[in-house]
């Protein structure tokens, strides 16, 4: 199984055991369908409101950037302005690594993303512990084509038969195309954790811009 065309369009599965990286509130129990709005005006570039797909009111998320002297950073908010998330990125390496820390801080790492991109296709991969049941670990892989912003992340390696748990595409609006920003949509299985599909989406779009 890959994330081809046909991998695309199969069903998300549903996660009967919670897949989480940062706290349970965020594995909900129903699918859900995020719409990750970039920030015209931001002062960054690559901020983003993260909102139901079907409702702009109903927020999730806030992503803000801010650069720093040898990095950049990407802070991730709930709807009530509480860090959920922290994303801390190497700037003009080949095999871009970002690592992710709980909060505002670089006190605890969650885990790490590593992103490779070769022609037209992506991979981002990570390994993060089970933030609920402790001993247990999760192996998450995207996989798609980066010109598009196609791609699913799976629970395992695609090639081993990985599970498809969340779709990331980009939506063609006139907001997208007269603006010129980047939104996305990422739709996501029940039971797995929202806030690390987040990054890994955002992580996509800062690695399609290096």
């Amino acid at each position: 199984m890959g994330a081809d065309q046909s991998a695309f369009e199969i069903p998300l599965y549903p996660q009967p055991n919670p897949i989480c990286a940062t706290e349970a509130r965020f594995c909900l129990p129903h699918y859900v369908q995020l719409r990750l709005r970039e920030k015209f005006w931001s002062v960054s570039g690559d901020d983003f409101k993260i909102c139901d797909a079907t409702d702009k009111t109903k927020i999730y998320f806030q992503c803000e950037g801010r650069s720093m002297s040898l990095s950049e950073k990407r802070f991730l908010f709930d709807n009530a302005g509480v860090p959920v998330l922290n994303m801390k990125m190497k700037i003009m390496s080949f095999t871009d690594v970002f690592r992710i820390f709980a909060g505002d801080s670089s006190e605890r790492q969650i885990c790490s993303f590593k992103a490779k991109m070769n022609l037209l296709k992506a991979k981002i991969s990570t390994l993060f512990p089970d933030a609920i049941k402790e001993g247990l670990y999760h192996h998450l892989v995207l996989k798609g084509d980066w010109r598009d912003k196609r791609c699913v992340i799976f629970l395992g390696e695609p090639k081993l038969g990985g599970t498809p748990i969340a779709r990331i595409f980009r939506p063609y609006t006139g907001r997208t195309v007269l603006l010129g920003v980047d939104d996305y949509i990422l739709e996501v299985a029940s039971g797995v954790d929202i806030a690390i599909c987040v990054m890994m989406c955002i992580a996509l779009d800062e690695h399609s811009r290096s």
